[in-house]
């Protein structure tokens, strides 16, 4: 594999894209979705107070509104032939995002995770967070009855102010809104996007920061891929099974255990008592028998399950395998947590929302772990910014979110060159987990690690195998947050790549004062579990993620019995990474490479700070 890799900026690669297979068309599309955005500033807040244990955090002043509240200009429809108008009678769901204060909110998120200031460690309650940085009464009541009066039907707030979800006719939202909705058929997939651009009253347009629901066309897809693992054994229990189909060809959860210093956790009590882990799965069931028959031969106890639906209802049955994998790896390496399966009936990005949303709200969790994201391109940039707004009120209240990076590579939209990372594992706010290639020796210690990557040329279209998601985000609005410092954060990449299809595309720089992902990673190559009756070798980095939120469930049940604050969000991450001594709380991968960036020293666009060793974290944390 050439490392000689130069970094092409998409936005070229849209220039050319029409000379491209026809499926390449999707790129074209992307440039359409900013139509559906509402710029709009922090929220305003009217002066109060809201008490936390320890501390008072004032309501917050609003920030200043720009003089003339305006939306975004929609590019043209010529880039994309043909689409049909959508039927008048149509009923669409559609959630209208409220302000909220967010310098406020980032003010005080700052505090919250330094040492030594008095907020230290002291995590917010939806109700404060609402009180203190979300739109009042008064403002809800406005937008309400604005779009009753234009014939929607509204639902109700949600526990934090943070939308309103509407159900109206096309016409009424073509109406409303000043625009028209048109269906478009592209590979096979059919989709919706506005044409035109949405037009809201002054008074309402500066309370509602976004609308989501007028394109369909980015749909969150698994990060994971599954390969065929010896003959079917369906029903096998014990250690045994487990170390004949599993050990002597890919990694079990006990080898899994060995490696990450579970196993150290495990002897001092810490099986992830009185911890929650979320779980969020779209538009995939799974098969309870799968679940308890790979706890059976990992010697575990059947793993306590709860399933939240989601926007509708998902049956069971065996689905695709990525609830399966979610599920046996969380499930097994914390084998006392409590799961909950966040299970929307639907994969959008619509859905998506309502999953953080609702981990939001009930914040009854304080782990959640997220396997599915889209090429960042492919979302509009406020339905990047929602999901971080959603991710900095999560941070705010003390839970871990670990966001699989993406199986590309640096390409997350399957195509060779064309180097973009994957939401919303690029908001700034996600803990954003890579791969590695991980083995262990006969005593399950970690032998060897190294960044999960493959040869990209060995096919035209990635399939979920060409390594850890990894690299720059092209979204202007996500800039570098102040955490994100540390050796190897400003190694600069600007070499040279050919390729038959992409000659002429201009260089990107890397860094490029954006946010860079992943933060961290663990093993997402040669993993078994057991799905649909028979043992499977899944990879990818919808295993990190599982691991990741299993290890920090553990972490946080013993920094709970000490009486600290939990893991939390993103910024402890770099916290931990900048102390130095021995043991580390990182594994630092130095070899390997993601088809464009090089695992190196310090942190890297492949694995971020490396691989966990949870009884270090814990300790650090004390």
């Amino acid at each position: 594999m050439k490392k000689d890799s130069r970094l092409r900026a998409t936005a070229s690669v849209r220039t050319v894209a029409s000379q491209l297979l026809s499926w390449l068309m999707t790129l074209m599309v992307v440039s359409l979705l900013d139509g559906c955005n509402l710029l709009a500033s922090p929220g305003t807040a009217q002066h109060g107070s809201s008490p936390t244990p320890t501390a008072v955090i004032p309501r917050q002043a609003p920030s200043p509104l720009p003089p003339e509240h305006q939306i975004v200009d929609l590019p043209t429809l010529r880039q994309l032939p043909g689409g049909q108008p959508l039927p008048a009678n149509l009923s669409l769901s559609l959630s209208f995002t409220l302000i909220y204060n967010n310098d406020a909110l980032d003010r005080t998120l700052r505090q919250i995770y330094t040492p030594g200031s008095p907020l230290y460690g002291h995590y917010l309650t939806p109700q404060q967070i609402r009180q203190s940085f979300g739109p009042d009464e008064q403002q809800i009541t406005l937008v309400k009855q604005w779009l009753l009066d234009q014939g929607y039907q509204v639902g109700a707030v949600d526990p934090l102010a943070t939308q309103l979800e509407v159900t109206a006719t096309v016409a009424t939202i073509e109406r409303s809104l000043h625009l028209q909705l048109r269906e478009y058929e592209l590979n096979g997939q059919h989709f919706y996007l506005a044409s035109g651009v949405p037009s809201l009253p002054p008074q309402i347009a500066s309370l509602v920061q976004s609308i989501i629901g007028l394109s369909t066309f980015a749909m969150p897809r698994p990060w994971s891929f599954f390969e065929p693992l010896g003959p079917a054994l369906a029903g096998t229990q014990g250690a045994a099974a487990c170390s004949k189909y599993g050990a002597k060809q890919s990694l079990t959860r006990a080898q899994l255990a060995g490696a990450y210093q579970f196993t150290q956790l495990y002897q001092r009590g810490l099986q992830g008592q009185g911890i929650s882990i979320g779980i969020a799965e779209f538009s995939e069931p799974f098969d309870p028998r799968d679940i308890v028959t790979y706890a059976a031969c990992a010697g575990v106890p059947a793993p306590r399950i709860q399933v939240v639906d989601v926007q509708g209802h998902t049956p069971r049955g065996p689905g695709q395998g990525e609830a399966a994998l979610d599920i046996e790896l969380a499930a097994s390496l914390a084998p006392q947590a409590q799961i909950v399966v966040y299970q929307a009936a639907q994969a959008s990005i619509q859905a998506m929302l309502a999953v953080f949303q609702r981990v939001a709200a009930e914040n009854r969790v304080q782990v959640f772990s997220v396997s599915y994201g889209a090429a960042e391109d492919q979302l509009s940039t406020n339905e990047q910014e929602i999901f971080n707004q959603l991710l900095r009120i999560i941070a705010a209240e003390g839970i871990s979110v670990l966001i699989s990076s993406g199986d590309c590579g640096a390409f997350t939209e399957r195509i060779p060159n064309i180097a973009v990372v994957s939401a919303p594992a690029n908001a700034p706010f996600a803990i954003a987990v890579g791969g590695t290639t991980l083995t262990v020796d006969r005593q399950n210690r970690r032998q060897s690690e190294s960044g999960w990557g493959r040869d990209q040329d060995a096919g035209f279209i990635c399939r979920n195998d060409w390594g850890s998601g990894g690299g720059v985000s092209q979204t202007a609005a996500f800039k570098r947050p102040y955490w994100q410092v540390g050796p190897g954060m400003d190694t600069s990449y600007n070499g040279q790549r050919g390729h038959i299809l992409t000659p002429n595309l201009e260089p990107l720089q890397a860094p490029n004062g954006l946010r860079q992902v992943p933060d961290v990673a663990a093993a997402a190559d040669n993993i078994c579990i057991f799905w649909h009756g028979q043992w499977i070798r899944v990879g990818g980095t919808s295993a990190a993620a599982p691991i990741w939120a299993a290890g920090l469930a553990l972490v946080n049940q013993g920094l709970r019995q000490e009486h600290a604050p939990l893991f939390g969000g993103v910024p402890t991450v770099y916290r931990l990474a900048h102390q130095s001594g021995n043991p580390a709380p990182f594994n630092d991968i130095l070899r390997g490479d993601n088809g464009l960036y090089q695992a190196t020293r310090g942190w890297d666009y492949v694995t971020g700070w490396g691989s966990p060793n949870f009884l270090a974290l814990l300790q650090r944390l004390r």
